[in-house]
């Protein structure tokens, strides 16, 4: 009973102040919502710090059909620094669209448990709970902004494509259960390692569940709704939603194929050896293309989760340290460039993402364009930047492992995606701007995009401290 209680214990505590939180938000004046998001900060922060598995102990619970251990600590950090940098940036961006409500922190809160169930499930049962929990959060997150019609349209894409994945995902686990008679993970690899993947039922489960992950990541092709849903979706939320559930699906992926489907390694490697160069290649080609800087980093968003699946084609333990060590990166660079997105205003129309709303910011805004510039420049993998340091690892992973041609093909693709994040920072410092451009840039959104460069900076500068703190927490 007692391991049990301490194996959900982080989700425990976070539960316990979610529904604090409620209590503050009703009893918070309206205009005065943000102190919802700033509790929230508080409890997560309390929560992290009294969920450390010291000594790195695993503690399952249940009947092992979750695990709190380090690897599941290292993925609530990514989460805590996703939720943190994601309320401090929004509460300007939310209070200019009178749309300041304390249920964007509480929904953002509630989704984070969801992450930390996924990531812990040792059982499909206890992920599937976990999915949806978040995928819940996630689709009201993206229809936010009820006025805009762009944001419930990214809301309903989003309900009803994430519907019909988890439905292919169920389908694929009842498959899977009905040959093995579990949804065990560690016994799933039994059944496997004694009579192999030769049955059809078991193929055809293995592949519709993996694709049914692979949409809470948006790799190609399960990548369909992101574009739209990204773009559409609040600015803030959508920071949010590119690094948080993607972590969570990743996380979750990595401890499914390292322990249910470790006996079918060469399967499951091939297949996900696809989908990271059709994610990679198809979120950077199209990238290219787009005039609209938000959507581009939408598309920019399902490279990157081709960047992540290399970690786990190299099915080495190097590789999944470095995507957690990835996904932390990208929470502080991808969330930092969203925060400054969010803060664009042109003449008045505030939605206006536009390449040339950029135009000429370098002279006349400067300190908001020099952290664009180290965001952009990060996300591109330039050094000394902390993204290029999660990308050295993630290619380092896969050259050790013997998939070389992988990680050519990941740096070919990171060459290319040089150029879509050039052109921003072109535009800020070598174009005259075509019109009067109005940026504003409030105390809460500056304090959340210094927090996000100071990290960028630093984890580049001194990346074997932050890879020896992953690598402890996942070995």
């Amino acid at each position: 009973m007692i391991s049990n209680l301490v194996s959900i214990m982080p989700e425990l505590l976070m539960t316990i102040f979610g529904l604090v939180l409620i209590a503050i938000d009703v009893m918070t004046r309206k205009n005065s919502k943000s102190g919802v998001g700033y509790f929230g900060i508080f409890f997560i922060i309390i929560a992290v710090l009294a969920s450390i598995p010291v000594g790195g102990f695993k503690i399952f619970g249940f009947g092992q059909t979750l695990v709190w251990d380090m690897y599941s600590f290292a993925f609530f950090c990514v989460f805590a620094i996703a939720y943190i940098l994601t309320t401090i940036g929004s509460v300007d961006y939310l209070r200019e669209r009178d749309i300041l409500k304390g249920e964007f922190y509480i929904i953002t809160y509630f989704s984070i448990v969801g992450m930390m169930f996924m990531v812990s499930a040792t059982d499909l049962a206890v992920l599937y709970a976990g999915m949806e929990t978040m995928a819940i959060s996630m689709y009201i997150l993206a229809g936010f902004e009820k006025k805009n019609l762009k944001s419930n349209e990214a809301g309903l894409k989003y309900f009803i494509i994430g519907a019909f994945s988890s439905a292919i995902f169920l389908f694929g686990l009842s498959y899977i259960y009905g040959y093995t008679g579990t949804t065990k993970y560690a016994e799933i690899a039994q059944m496997i390692s004694a009579n192999g993947l030769n049955n059809f039922n078991i193929k055809l489960g293995m592949v519709m569940m993996l694709a049914g992950l692979a949409f809470k990541i948006s790799a190609v092709p399960f990548h369909m709704w992101a574009p739209d849903v990204y773009n559409g979706a609040p600015t803030p939320a959508t920071g949010f939603m590119t690094v948080a559930p993607k972590a969570a699906a990743m996380g979750a992926i990595v401890r499914f194929v390292w322990i249910a489907l470790e006996p079918a390694a060469a399967q499951w490697q091939l297949f996900f050896s696809i989908l990271a160069v059709l994610t990679m290649t198809y979120g950077n080609l199209v990238a290219l293309a787009q005039n609209n800087v938000k959507r581009m980093l939408a598309y920019s968003a399902i490279s990157h989760a081709g960047y992540m699946l290399i970690g786990v084609v190299s099915m080495n333990e190097l590789g999944y340290q470095a995507i957690a060590f990835y996904t932390m990166v990208y929470a502080f660079m991808n969330i930092g460039a969203f925060t400054i997105l969010s803060l664009m205003k042109n003449k008045g129309i505030i939605e206006d993402e536009r390449l040339e709303s950029f135009a000429g910011l370098g002279k006349k805004y400067p300190i908001i364009s020099l952290a664009m510039l180290i965001f952009m420049f990060s996300l591109a993998g330039i050094p000394p930047l902390a993204g290029f340091m999660g990308k050295f690892y993630i290619f380092t992973s896969a050259i050790k492992s013997g998939v070389i041609w992988l990680a050519i093909v990941g740096v070919i693709n990171s060459v290319i995606a040089c150029y879509y994040y050039m052109r921003v920072t072109i535009f800020m410092y070598f174009k005259e701007p075509e019109y009067e451009v109005t940026v504003d840039m409030k105390a809460a959104s500056f304090i959340a995009s210094l927090i996000a460069v100071v990290f960028v900076l630093v984890i580049g500068v001194f990346p074997s401290f932050f890879m020896n703190i992953v690598k402890f927490m996942i070995v």
